[in-house]
C-alpha cells in the first residue's frame, strides 16, 4: 500500500497515518490536542525543551514515504505525532481539557 510504509526519523520508526479531516483542520481543534513530548525529544537544538534529535520539518517529510500525511503513528510508542514547524509533538487522540499549554509550566 503506498505511504503506509514504516520509516525512520531519530532513531524512532514512524507510519503515516491519515491527514486531518475537513472538520479537524481547524488550529483550535488541532492545538487542543497537540502535547509536547519530550520524552521522544525530536526538536530544533535550543528550543523549548532537550533535543535528542535535530529536528527539521522539511527533513522529517523528506524521509516520509508519505508527503501529504498529517499524523505519523510511532511504532515504538505506539503515539500519533504531528510535524511541527519547531518539533514532533504528540496528537492526542482525545482532547485535553482544562489542560494549560505546556509552554505556561
Amino acid at each position: 500500500m503506498m505511504g503506509k510504509e514504516v520509516f525512520e526519523y531519530g532513531g524512532y520508526h514512524f507510519i503515516p497515518e491519515r491527514q486531518f479531516s475537513a472538520a479537524e483542520n481547524d488550529f483550535y481543534r488541532i492545538s487542543r490536542r497537540q502535547r509536547i513530548d519530550r520524552e521522544i525529544g525530536i526538536c530544533e537544538p535550543g528550543y523549548a525543551y532537550e533535543s535528542k534529535y535535530p529536528y527539521s520539518h522539511d527533513a522529517f517529510y523528506a524521509a516520509s514515504p508519505d508527503k501529504e500525511c498529517d499524523l505519523f503513528r510511532c511504532v515504538e510508542n505506539g503515539r500519533l505525532y504531528l510535524p511541527c514547524e519547531h518539533d514532533l509533538q504528540e496528537y492526542m487522540e482525545t482532547p485535553q481539557r482544562g489542560r494549560r499549554n505546556d509552554y505556561e509550566r
